[in-house]
């Protein structure tokens, strides 16, 4: 009876800190791509090119920056191009999204771009998408927002209305 009530409650462990780290019950795969940042094509999706290979699209993980038709939408890409156009990236994706961008988490010289992007009040942390992320990156990802919106950044210097819901009223 005991060895089965310690089996039971080692396998509680083990299934909260998969829980806590923010892992699903399929973890995800990560395949860095490394190389030249040569398009942003807005404040969430750019373009690197690794060494002799084709560019591949990238979509920033955990972030979302508001279109480029919408009030910030040229700032917000405008930020991100100084932060990271014509320079060496690696990107940590993980998936694909619905337009075959691979959705990744971008470096550069060692930074968090995507968390650059929200500190600076030029995106929102894409909280649909949380799930996919570490409890740590969450958890630095909603703070960096609450500090921008707090000291009025950016996009929250003024109300702003969220991409997701531009979006759905574009439909």
């Amino acid at each position: 009876m005991k060895r089965w009530r310690i089996k039971s409650r080692l396998w509680v462990l083990v299934v909260l800190g998969f829980s806590l780290a923010g892992c699903s019950s399929s973890p995800l795969k990560e395949s860095p791509v490394v190389g030249w940042v040569t398009k942003v094509h807005d404040g969430d999706s750019i373009h690197i090119t690794p060494p002799g290979s084709k560019r591949v699209v990238i979509r920033l993980a955990g972030i979302d920056a508001p279109e480029i038709d919408q009030a910030f939408g040229v700032a917000s890409r405008d930020t991100l191009r100084s932060m990271i156009l014509n320079k060496q990236a690696e990107a940590r994706c993980h998936k694909a999204d619905k337009y075959q961008r691979q959705v990744c988490v971008v470096y550069s010289s060692g930074v968090d771009v995507n968390l650059q992007m929200i500190s600076a009040g030029m995106a929102w942390h894409y909280k649909y998408y949380q799930n996919e992320q570490s409890f740590m990156q969450r958890r630095r990802y909603s703070g960096a927002e609450d500090n921008a919106k707090h000291s009025r950044l950016g996009l929250w210097a003024q109300e702003a209305v969220a991409p997701w819901d531009y979006r759905q009223s574009q439909r």
